[in-house]
């Protein structure tokens, strides 16, 4: 299965909405279903409906309650209710089956990197997001070599670090694919939906990257104005004496692996880049997660009498808490 739910997601005042009656008219009709248990018409708990606040009678109803209850307005209404109702349930599922999309897309964007203007995602991810196997993926990318529109390299594909990764629009033609292809309904259904939740959720996802690293900007260079732009371990700054100099605004606790500190000036201080270079070298290179610890062990070794870095980084580790 690709998602599961309660069964139990139909609120009462979108049912009443979509039977075009008020809530206080679908009330009277659920009072009916109650009022007789010998006759025809029955709505069970636990099958038609769950309470979410029994002592006032507020319940979620399931699909089957759903229908139960237009059936019996069908059948005592001049207006007939069944094929909206069909309708409306169609519509809930997509709705539940979407929300299950974009959230699974949103677990699985940690790989979503920007190369050539084009954002990618890994296989791995790609291949969760899909609820398919390795090897099905790889079935729907060669298949999809053999047609006139194939998946093309950096433009819907590229290997980055080792590691195949796909562009958003690469994901798109293999998910648009296996929904044509796939022989499972749900699953079909799922893979042709890919498209259109996942360019809504991506958009929000790419907007929150872009507006955090604003403000990893923002903090960055107002961590040099505080530290006037001197390297905290040597002492050296950029002047006209020593103009080769960068300095660099360096996390204490790496930005991708701490990202919730990640604007807190508290978290950055400020290196020479021959400095910073010369730690992450140290530390095992500048993909690794480096620590205040880290740049504690650093300094000790490196630099032994900077005491007063050794007591920054210390009151960080105490105000950060990480």
């Amino acid at each position: 299965m690709t998602y599961k739910n309660s069964g139990f997601t139909i609120k009462e005042t979108e049912l009443a909405e979509v039977l075009e009656i008020s809530h206080q008219e679908l009330d009277e009709v659920i009072k009916f279903f109650d009022s007789d248990p010998n006759d025809q018409w029955e709505l069970k708990e636990n099958n038609h409906f769950i309470f979410i606040n029994k002592s006032i009678g507020i319940r979620l109803f399931s699909e089957q309650g759903a229908y139960a209850i237009a059936k019996y307005m069908d059948e005592n209404a001049q207006k007939s209710f069944w094929d909206i109702i069909k309708e409306f349930l169609t519509k809930h599922k997509e709705k539940i089956r979407n929300a299950f999309i974009s959230r699974k897309i949103q677990e699985n964007c940690s790989s979503l990197t920007v190369r050539n203007n084009r954002h990618f995602l890994s296989k791995k991810d790609i291949v969760n997001i899909l609820c398919t196997s390795p090897a099905r993926f790889n079935k729907a990318f060669e298949d999809i070599k053999k047609t006139s529109n194939p998946l093309k390299i950096y433009e819907d594909f590229d290997d980055i670090d080792g590691v195949r990764y796909y562009s958003l629009s690469g994901f798109y033609k293999i998910s648009n694919h296996l929904g044509s292809t796939l022989t499972v309904k749900d699953r079909r259904s799922w893979c042709e939906a890919i498209e259109i939740v996942g360019k809504k959720t991506f958009k929000l996802i790419i907007d929150k990257q872009t507006a955090f690293e604003e403000e990893v900007k923002s903090a960055m260079k107002k961590a040099k104005s505080r530290d006037k732009s001197t390297c905290q371990i040597t002492g050296k700054k950029r002047d006209k004496f020593n103009q080769l100099i960068n300095i660099s605004a360096h996390h204490i606790y790496s930005k991708a692996h701490y990202p919730h500190v990640a604007t807190c000036l508290d978290n950055l201080i400020t290196l020479s880049e021959e400095i910073h270079n010369e730690f992450h070298a140290w530390n095992g290179g500048f993909q690794k997660p480096c620590t205040a610890d880290d740049l504690i062990r650093f300094v000790n070794e490196l630099y032994p009498d900077r005491y007063e870095v050794i007591l920054r980084l210390n009151d960080a580790k105490k105000i950060l808490k990480v």
